[in-house]
């Protein structure tokens, strides 16, 4: 408590008369009774405990001086704490006063014996006054209100000073309440202090009349520490005072810590499904060198700002699980649908992944599905690292078949079966007739019976990340009339074509007639490149009867 004193002039307040012996003894209790008590450093809560499945922290230094820092500005303060992670908290501090006519002499932190504390002083203008203040703790990774098990909490310099004469008059009385996860409130439970003049009835006071603690002190002669015996998500510290002969109090101050609280670790996994089309409308096909290969964000795997997440909402076969890489689902966890802005995120207990060194995410795609290009696998390993429980950021990036990076143009060329064709000398053409054309042959433009037909297909890839295991299909003709694969093996295009695609089947010869694919090839893209990567591929067919 602060303490104005005033000094005790007897002899200009009374006579010493017949009352001589009287007043005397009188001003050797008081003497005896306003001297401040000896005092020790601050005891440990008996309260600060946790049970040894749960993370067990309390404030540090830098907490209490950010807290008071922030104070009533509505804003959560991370908490650093001394959990090494594994309590997710921020704290949000604000106070109120019964009065608006309650002098506000201090609300900021005291340091003593190298440990911080948050010092109340207040002018109260009527005993029945208070100053509340409240800790609201929300979890700092789902933004939720978290509920802290054995929340232990300890206020120091509680004590009485009265003057018959003026001066400091004060009975400090400190009550700690807590709102518990079905909206309760619940005080907190005293816990004892070897040495303490603390006592409780309803809240903390002090047992013995008229005795002053040292300012700014957290000794444990004036120290009352408690505890919640329910898992809450607030306290409440309520100063005033107990009114005991109390006529206008002044001056007085508290202190107080937080000494404990306790959270079963929470590992938790989460991501989003997002359109990772850059944030680009229309085509590649129709833009093969401006906008989609200059736009970086535009399919390189990368949740990036100005890309949305892609509504789930609506698809109920939209979802994802986490699984232990083997096919089985973490315990206690079940196929999640994502929500309306692509999110998802999964909260297990720290021993449904005990043990492991990595999880799966699997992404889960209904059918019918529009999105069905994918830029990032459709299965993400997560590696689990211990003193880490935040994994966040597996997203899944996908995009609408029309916008897809991998861009095929096929052209044709109708020729006279010359084997010694150099394609690559073969301009492009408005005429498939006169070189290399998009264009199918226009009615006039007759293509007999026993001619070729050599094709070009141009495979480009928009996007910024590497395309790979790319191969491309083709169906020869069968109807009205059949064309049959005609390119000479000395070519060196022939290794990479089959007829089928069974990847052990044989080569393809000539003569024969069916699905000609590619071998896997790869289209590498360089990010924020901005040149198109491309491959040329041709092959050739003779139009039979």
């Amino acid at each position: 408590m602060y303490k104005a004193k005033r000094s005790l002039n007897i002899a200009n307040a009374f006579s010493f008369n017949k009352y001589q012996s009287q007043i005397l003894s009188l001003i050797g209790f008081m003497i005896l009774s306003f001297a401040s008590i000896s005092s020790h450093a601050l005891a440990p809560n008996p309260g600060a405990v946790c049970d040894s499945n749960f993370a067990q922290g309390s404030l540090n230094n830098a907490d209490y001086t950010n807290l008071v820092s922030a104070v009533n500005t509505n804003n959560y303060v991370n908490i650093a704490g001394n959990a090494s992670g594994s309590i997710p908290l921020k704290i949000k501090m604000s106070t109120v006063e019964s009065s608006t006519s309650t002098v506000k002499s201090n609300f900021g932190v005291i340091t003593s014996d190298n440990k911080n504390a948050i010092n109340v002083r207040r002018t109260f203008p009527t005993p029945s006054d208070y100053t509340d203040t409240k800790l609201e703790f929300l979890n700092s990774i789902t933004e939720q209100p978290i509920y802290l098990t054995n929340v232990a909490i300890s206020a120091f310099d509680i004590d009485y000073a009265y003057s018959f004469w003026g001066g400091s008059n004060f009975n400090d009385y400190v009550q700690i309440t807590g709102v518990t996860e079905a909206g309760n409130t619940i005080e907190a439970n005293l816990q004892p202090i070897t040495g303490s003049n603390i006592d409780y009835s309803q809240g903390l006071y002090t047992a013995n009349t008229f005795v002053n603690c040292p300012a700014k002190n957290l000794g444990t002669a004036c120290q009352g520490s408690v505890q919640f015996s329910q898992p809450v998500a607030s306290i409440n510290i309520r100063y005033t005072n107990r009114g005991r002969l109390i006529r206008n109090p002044t001056n007085q101050e508290i202190d107080f810590r937080i000494d404990n609280y306790c959270y079963a670790p929470q590992y938790i996994f989460s991501g989003t499904v997002f359109n990772d089309n850059g944030g680009l409308s229309g085509s590649p096909k129709n833009d093969l060198t401006n906008s989609f290969i200059n736009t970086y964000k535009y399919f390189n795997g990368v949740f990036d700002n100005g890309e949305s997440g892609i509504d789930g909402s609506a698809l109920n076969n939209l979802k994802v699980r986490l699984t232990d890489c083997n096919s089985t689902d973490i315990t206690g966890t079940t196929h999640q649908n994502v929500s309306d802005t692509g999110s998802y995120s999964f909260t297990v207990p720290a021993s449904a992944v005990a043990g492991k060194s990595q999880v799966c995410l699997i992404q889960e795609e209904p059918d019918p599905w529009s999105y069905s290009v994918d830029t990032t696998p459709n299965r993400l390993e997560v590696p689990i690292n211990n003193s880490v429980y935040l994994y966040e950021d597996n997203n899944f990036g996908e995009v609408i078949a029309e916008q897809t990076a991998l861009v095929l143009k096929k052209y044709q060329y109708v020729h006279q079966c010359d084997a010694n064709l150099n394609y690559n000398n073969i301009l492009d053409k408005d005429s498939p007739l006169n070189g290399f054309s998009i264009n199918a042959p226009r009615q006039d433009e007759k293509v007999d019976p026993g001619q070729c037909i050599a094709y070009k297909i141009e495979a480009y890839n928009h996007g910024h990340i590497t395309l790979t295991d790319i191969r491309i299909t083709d169906t020869l003709q069968e109807t009205p009339v059949e064309s049959v694969f005609h390119l000479p093996n000395s070519s060196g295009i022939a290794a990479s074509l089959r007829t089928t695609d069974n990847p052990t089947s044989g080569l393809v010869n000539i003569g024969d007639n069916g699905v000609i694919i590619t071998e896997p090839f790869k289209l590498t893209n360089t990010a924020k490149t901005t040149t198109v990567s491309k491959r040329t591929l041709y092959f050739n067919t003779k139009y039979g009867n």
